[in-house]
């Protein structure tokens, strides 16, 4: 059985007007020194890991830098490499080699999308035909090697193409260019994702973090 990654949660506490950030419980605030968690406004409240393993979230659309991971080295100008998970979590994607298809791997550190974003997941009811259209479009010959343009014919290309032939909810309804599918799926995640990174990285050099922008 595969261990399931955790990936960890930021802890955010309301005080002195601002917002903290850390990693570890803190009991007393760093600003007033009164303890925390006395009122019910300064309970600590966890914010979540925008990050999943990919192998362990079936029939997903997932995103990961092309280089490289979210939490240690990924800028805000980097490319950005998307893929397809089956119902048994093999990876399914397109780029320079043409079709890749990674089984499920047992060691997460070998693998590329052990950090990468959830952009959409289908229900249970639809895995089989989920599983049916990535065999049939991972075969098709348009999707060879020797087709792939890094601007015209890329791993976005594949995705949208297989979202299509899926025809499942809004997905398949912003499928038809890459920019509607990006505003309407990929913005918010990545935005989001791009302000847990800005604290995380600085959670790993101070205990804490103060938001001076915000208020309470």
């Amino acid at each position: 059985m595969q261990k399931r990654i955790m990936y960890r949660d930021l802890i955010c506490i309301h005080h002195c007007g601002k917002k903290i950030f850390t990693l570890d419980q803190l009991f007393n605030c760093p600003l007033c020194n009164k303890a925390l968690g006395v009122g019910w406004d300064d309970t600590p409240l966890n914010l979540p890991s925008p990050f999943i393993r990919a192998v362990q979230n079936p029939c997903s659309i997932v995103l990961r830098p092309s280089g490289g991971d979210f939490l240690s080295s990924f800028q805000n100008n980097d490319d950005l490499h998307i893929g397809i998970t089956s119902s048994k979590g093999a990876i399914v994607e397109y780029d320079i080699y043409g079709i890749l298809k990674t089984p499920p791997k047992a060691d997460p550190s070998t693998d590329k999308w052990n950090q990468c974003l959830l952009i959409a997941q289908v229900s249970e009811p639809w895995f089989d035909w989920w599983d049916e259209v990535l065999e049939q479009i991972s075969t098709d010959e348009k999707w060879r090697k020797e087709t792939y343009d890094e601007n015209s014919h890329n791993c976005y290309s594949f995705v949208l193409s297989f979202l299509n032939a899926v025809g499942y909810s809004e997905l398949s309804t912003h499928c038809h260019d890459r920019f509607s599918f990006s505003e309407k799926f990929i913005v918010v995640k990545t935005q989001n994702a791009a302000k847990y990174i800005s604290i995380y990285r600085k959670l790993q050099i101070y205990r804490y973090f103060i938001d001076e922008d915000c208020a309470k």
